[in-house]
């Protein structure tokens, strides 16, 4: 007859009894290494993730502070060189809202809401036209000021 494993048979085992305790130690020991590698390689990936996570900050709350920077140096009266500092702002403006972008494709969310970069360049082609057409353009410079100080606020406030 078959014998099986009991504690009143001395420990006596079939040989069904030897494999599934040899798949079982097998299985135990492959998922052990698994867990380890998971571990291993899990943490310079989670701290890739939050090293870029702080450049993208750094890196915009730098151009934002640019873009602000540039708007002091806007002529109320539309003087020739306000185009050009119009291009820069719009210049810096625009990486920030790309580094927004790449935030949002890493890390799945928005470091600042994609409306503030929708609101700021619907006021820098206002102001633009307006440049264009000659016209004073003491409001959109202040709507631009102010646009881009919230925006400025917005990035100090991340960690």
């Amino acid at each position: 007859m078959y014998q099986r494993y009991t504690s009143r048979t001395g420990g006596a085992q079939s040989e069904g009894g030897k494999v599934w305790k040899g798949l079982r130690a097998a299985v135990f020991v492959l998922l052990t290494a698994a867990v380890i590698t998971l571990s291993v390689m899990g943490i310079p990936a989670i701290r890739y993730r939050e090293t870029a996570q702080q450049t993208l900050i750094e890196r915009m709350r730098a151009e934002c502070g640019n873009a602000y920077s540039y708007t002091q140096s806007l002529s109320r009266t539309a003087g020739a060189s306000s185009s050009s500092t119009l291009g820069q702002i719009r210049s810096r403006v625009y990486a920030a809202d790309i580094l927004n972008d790449l935030s949002f494709s890493l890390g799945g969310r928005y470091l600042v809401p994609e409306s503030e970069f929708d609101n700021l360049y619907a006021i820098m082609d206002d102001y633009l036209n307006r440049l264009t057409t000659g016209m004073v353009t003491g409001d959109q410079q202040t709507a631009l000021t102010g646009a881009l100080e919230s925006l400025v606020t917005a990035m100090a406030a991340l960690d």
